[in-house]
């Protein structure tokens, strides 16, 4: 037999950093691999990407971080990495790779793959929107295609001379809350008839360093206060979990906290409030139509470098889509145990308080496009593997 004429299956490269980027990126190959079930998937990432059916031949998902002075540790495992991928891709060589997020590290694989002509297509790409448009240029000359998750950065990137499409944001897809509460609650210990918030503390080491002690401290404070309340910590991810039970031991919290891995959207969406960090959670918690107070902290140097770069007015996403202060957010200094506690309250003990954020809220979804994000992004990117692996196919 003329093992020439056998067509070898397509070969897709993941590249994801953070748990947040792992979580998008298993999301998405599970919808590539329900779609054509004999596609190769190989890269780089975490547990989640793992459990989807990706081949994850070095693990990244522990190295995340936001900033200029907090990205230094990472520095030398990060080079290391690098150059471990940069030898997968040349001896591998996929027919596409998908760049997701991490736009440090990935904006230096880009490079690579650009020079060895692998055609990468960018999901989840640098929000320019937010952080200066300028730099949308390098991206939109070096990337296949550019998937973005709002419509405001497609346009910038395709002003800039790229092939950027917009599907909707895949929060639509991924975002779904139980009908049957009672039954999830119970699974993991907490008690439907009681009130309950949650502590979303981030997904990298960094924020769990910056946010966890003030965050677990206001909310020993509402604990006080309201004793009847349950408090719910849903886990990023398990390599987190030693560092979590330090920081609530800390607080004196310890058994007064719930650490939940499963049925997270469903458990969120009974809460009254939560109490979180900015990132992708508030958007999470938006679309079920969770009151919250949002917060963030960074090293001085980085906070000084964004105030000259970022473009954005707030930090928490549903503010910056409404482009209007819907729900309280604190910032570096801002960012106490007793603030935090003192605007958690005044949401849980008021009712109007409550449906007023619940109804500013419910604009967010129109916002995101329609469901079906995940299955037009992957159709999308199978289509573009196949055209690189028969480019003979391209304009038939």
């Amino acid at each position: 037999m003329r093992t020439d004429c056998i067509e070898q299956p397509l070969k897709i490269f993941i590249a994801a950093g953070e748990v947040s980027g792992d979580r998008q990126a298993a999301y998405l190959a599970q919808a590539i691999l329900l779609k054509n079930p004999n596609v190769v998937l190989f890269g780089s990432g975490g547990e989640k990407m793992q459990e989807a059916g990706v081949d994850v031949r070095i693990r990244t998902s522990h190295l995340g971080c936001v900033g200029f002075q907090e990205s230094f540790r990472y520095i030398k495992p990060l080079r290391e990495i690098l150059g471990d991928l940069r030898l997968i891709l040349r001896d591998e060589r996929p027919d596409i790779a998908v760049l997701v997020d991490n736009e440090g590290f990935n904006g230096l694989l880009a490079n690579f793959m650009h020079s060895l002509e692998i055609p990468f297509i960018y999901y989840f790409p640098p929000q320019v929107w937010l952080w200066g448009e300028w730099r949308a240029r390098t991206i939109a000359r070096k990337a296949r295609m550019i998937i973005s998750a709002f419509p405001e950065e497609a346009e910038i990137y395709r002003k800039a001379g790229g092939h950027a499409v917009w599907f909707g944001h895949p929060l639509l897809d991924i975002v779904k809350a139980s009908n049957n509460h009672s039954s999830v609650l119970g699974e993991v210990g907490l008690d439907p008839s009681l009130p309950m918030m949650a502590v979303m503390v981030g997904s990298r080491f960094q924020e769990l360093e910056q946010l966890a002690p003030p965050m677990l401290t206001a909310a020993r404070m509402i604990k006080e206060r309201h004793p009847q309340i349950q408090i719910l910590l849903p886990l990023a991810a398990p390599h987190f979990l030693h560092e979590v039970e330090r920081e609530i031991a800390r607080a004196e919290l310890t058994h007064q906290i719930n650490i939940i891995t499963n049925h997270v959207y469903a458990c969120l969406s009974r809460c009254e409030v939560v109490l979180l960090s900015s990132g992708t959670a508030t958007l999470e918690a938006a679309l079920l139509g969770v009151p919250m107070v949002v917060c963030y902290r960074v090293k001085p140097l980085t906070f000084f470098l964004g105030k000259h770069l970022v473009k954005a007015r707030f930090i928490a996403m549903p503010n910056i889509l409404l482009n209007e202060r819907v729900v309280p957010e604190f910032l570096q200094d801002e960012v106490t145990a007793e603030r935090l506690a003192d605007e958690t309250l005044a949401i849980l003990e008021s009712p109007t308080r409550v449906r007023l954020i619940r109804q500013n809220l419910q604009r967010i979804r129109p916002l995101l496009g329609s469901e079906g994000v995940l299955e037009r992004t992957a159709a999308l990117i199978l289509q573009q593997a196949q055209e690189a692996h028969n480019p003979e196919l391209i304009g038939a």
